[in-house]
């Protein structure tokens, strides 16, 4: 597919404005995402390429107090009056329920929107388009001229640049995945949107068996990957090629957690507990606890889609437009992703993080330490004689309301010296073979022994709308480890 076969921003916008003025309902809106992504690889764990292209434009109407919702892959100006119509349809038969705020509808410092400045930077003058790919806007470019322009076989060839310049080294393995998106939404409030962007992940990986070293990041340009740091990374965690250590792993051991590992656990914290959605089933651990400190105090999350060190996006995908959010400051959760729904609920102000629209979620998470952090050197030594985790593999949460969770543990290692300051500096030590681990996320981060100065972005998600930022982590693990039986 050619890079021009995505629909140009102008067009999007005008055939929303078209519908959008067509329709006979109390209130419209309608959004347009429309992306083509690709992924190849390099080296002898290469996975099959694979590239395609999307198109999904939602539509949602208010009549009469009802909520009609339809998708539709069409873009002509029939298919988006078909789409209303649906809408429409659906709504006739939804019971009634309470209005939302739209973007665009609320006067400066008025109404329950996500903030004030949500509600007046929606637009800007009622009806203008807001685009969000202008040079010198103040904030990071969010699309990359060589990413837009990147075909899926120009995969391969980017990768085959860098290994050739990077000098790749026997059974090392590279994979990049991207993708280059357009975005539109307009509502019968006058919310007028429209923005461009590009986003990357590039994994590289090390070895092959227990003690492969592996290390991934995501950015929002290539440049910004910093693929020569992130192969050396992956070959600094890499054991030796020997025989793995085949002692058993108590279950009471300090863990360090690589930056993915890391993210990991933010993001099922995340889907698993902070998502209105699993406020609104009763699923999240942390329902009942707002203002209660839950963590370590060392703790803190923030979410914010306009720091540019993540995957920055200005819009949440109802229009609202993004700003910082503490989630969890030093160990005390303070909020929740909050949609109109559960803002009644709560008492508060809704947050700009909806996903869907029935929905909310961060999607541009931080994990921080509040004192600035410490270097990988001082978080070895904090867990000098346990073990160091590369990967977290098969993450799934068999008990949400406890946020019990099971995972495959890779590219582990025991972490050697620093006792006491008489074997020397603590380090990474002999492979171990995978480990399946299970224990308490509620605990883990009760007890955590320091959390890195350096994050990393780590896809965790869609590229397209955000990723987890997140430093080393190292933690006192109360749970099991058991050796995984060996692939057949």
């Amino acid at each position: 597919m050619a890079p021009s076969d995505l629909t140009p921003l102008s067009d999007m916008t005008g055939l929303l404005e078209q519908a959008l003025s067509r329709s006979p309902a109390d209130a419209t809106e309608i959004g347009w995402i429309e992306a083509r992504r690709a992924q190849d690889g390099l080296g002898r764990r290469r996975r099959e390429p694979w590239s395609g292209h999307e198109r999904t434009v939602l539509v949602r109407v208010r009549v009469g107090g009802r909520t009609g919702l339809h998708r539709t892959g069409g873009t002509t100006p029939s298919d988006l009056e078909n789409a209303v119509r649906d809408a429409l349809a659906q709504a006739r038969l939804a019971p009634r329920s309470a209005a939302e705020p739209l973007p665009g509808a609320a006067a400066p410092g008025a109404g329950n929107g996500p903030s004030a400045a949500g509600a007046t930077g929606a637009t800007g003058a009622a009806g203008a388009l807001v685009t969000h790919t202008d040079p010198g806007a103040g904030s990071a470019p969010l699309c990359d001229p060589e990413l837009a322009a990147m075909d899926p076989a120009g995969t391969g060839d980017w990768l085959e640049r860098q290994s050739q310049q990077r000098g790749a080294q026997p059974g090392e393995a590279a994979q990049l995945t991207w993708a280059h998106g357009r975005v539109a939404l307009v509502n019968s409030a006058g919310l007028r949107r429209a923005v461009e962007v590009t986003a990357a992940a590039l994994e590289i990986g090390c070895g092959r068996g227990p003690g492969a070293g592996r290390a991934v990041a995501a950015a929002r340009r290539l440049a910004g990957l910093d693929a020569p740091a992130l192969v050396e990374r992956a070959r600094r965690w890499q054991a030796p090629a020997e025989e793995p250590d085949g002692a058993p792993v108590p279950d009471r051991c300090a863990v360090v957690l690589s930056h993915q590992g890391a993210a990991a656990l933010v993001e099922l914290l995340n889907r698993c507990a902070l998502s209105s959605a699993s406020f609104h089933d009763g699923s999240s651990a942390l329902r009942g606890n707002l203002g209660n400190q839950v963590f370590d105090s060392g703790v803190s999350l923030r979410d914010d889609g306009t720091d540019p060190r993540g995957l920055p996006f200005p819009f949440d995908l109802a229009g609202w437009a993004k700003r910082p959010v503490e989630l969890i400051g030093r160990g005390t959760f303070l909020t929740p992703a909050v949609d109109p729904r559960l803002a009644d609920e709560l008492g508060r102000s809704p947050t700009p993080h909806r996903v869907a629209p029935d929905e909310a979620r961060p999607s541009h998470l931080f994990l921080y330490a509040a004192d600035g952090g410490s270097t990988e050197e001082e978080l070895l030594a904090a867990a000098a004689g346990g073990i160091w985790i590369g990967t977290l593999d098969r993450l799934e949460c068999f008990d949400r309301h406890a946020l019990r969770f099971r995972a495959l543990a890779r590219g582990v290692r025991r972490i050697v010296g620093g006792a006491g300051g008489r074997e020397g500096a603590a380090a990474l030590g002999p492979a171990l073979p995978d480990l399946v681990w299970e224990d308490r996320l509620p605990a883990l981060l009760s007890r955590v022994l320091g959390i890195g100065a350096e994050p990393c972005v780590v896809p965790t998600g869609d590229l397209l709308f955000g990723a987890t930022s997140a430093p080393l982590l190292a933690l006192s693990a109360q749970g099991t480890f058991v050796q995984a039986a060996p692939p057949a």
